[in-house]
């Protein structure tokens, strides 16, 4: 197995997994939100990009625009869905006729179901820590960004720590298959199972957003920092199997 770095569309930086023997099929995966610290190298990221391969799939992560490497400016959800299409483009190009697989976490589940409501269609998808509550930065924050307080740059798919107002979900398709903390301070599994009746919701017990283990319930807990464990590899599995079964491949 190894990797290698890529450009998607002139702008986006990404890396390529690729894995041992003969690939069969490609899977996208895209990162939390980065003025949280989300990047392609996020430690779950990664891990699942890495179950992927491992699995006989090439695994395509990427930067959203304005984040690390990539260019442009990041947009707070407005226009990242696009980032989404252009690397699902890049995918087919590197994998033509395979299937296309994608998994998003937290801000990237919300960006892969606005891409499938754009009319996206990957033969798989898998979304971690949908945040069905949302929360506007801090004025620090949008002042770092030289942003008015509730500018809608500000406020679209942010996802942090704070408010808890209600996150303004994108359609959720029947049967998205959805992998959710039990202690999620964005939405735990028990409420997300009650909001979306239709989607499968695969609980990872004791776990939080960033699914990872803590001493006790931490709802201001912006990122893994202070945890006792992580459960990175579990939930990649999980991930890769079920990618594996939705898109026919097992």
């Amino acid at each position: 197995m190894r990797e290698e770095a890529r450009r998607i569309d002139g702008r986006l930086e990404a890396t390529l997994r690729i894995p041992d023997g003969e690939p069969r099929g490609i899977a996208v995966v895209a990162h939390p939100l980065p003025t949280h610290g989300g990047t392609m190298r996020n430690p779950l990221v990664a891990t699942i990009a890495r179950a992927c391969a491992d699995r006989g799939l090439y695994a395509l992560r990427f930067n959203f625009r304005g984040t690390e490497g990539s260019g442009g400016e990041f947009t707070g959800g407005r226009d990242e869905a696009a980032d989404v299409e252009a690397a699902a483009a890049e995918a087919r190009a590197i994998a033509p006729g395979g299937p296309l697989l994608l998994a998003g976490f937290s801000f990237g589940a919300l960006m892969v179901l606005r891409w499938l409501a754009t009319g996206g269609t990957p033969a798989a998808y898998a979304l971690l820590g949908v945040p069905l509550r949302r929360v506007t930065p801090t004025g620090e924050e949008r002042l770092r960004r030289d942003e008015p307080q509730g500018s809608p740059r500000s406020d679209a798919g942010a996802v942090g720590v704070g408010s808890g107002a209600q996150q303004d979900l994108p359609p959720v398709p029947d049967g998205a298959f959805i992998v959710q903390g039990e202690h999620d301070q964005f939405g735990t599994a028990a409420e997300l199972r009650a909001a979306l009746p239709r989607a499968r919701v695969k609980e990872i017990p004791d776990v939080d957003h960033f699914f990872v283990v803590r001493r006790s319930v931490d709802p201001s807990a912006t990122g893994p920092a202070g945890a006792l464990r992580d459960r990175y590899r579990e939930v990649a599995a999980i991930v890769g199997d079920q990618l594996i079964q939705d898109a026919r491949l097992a």
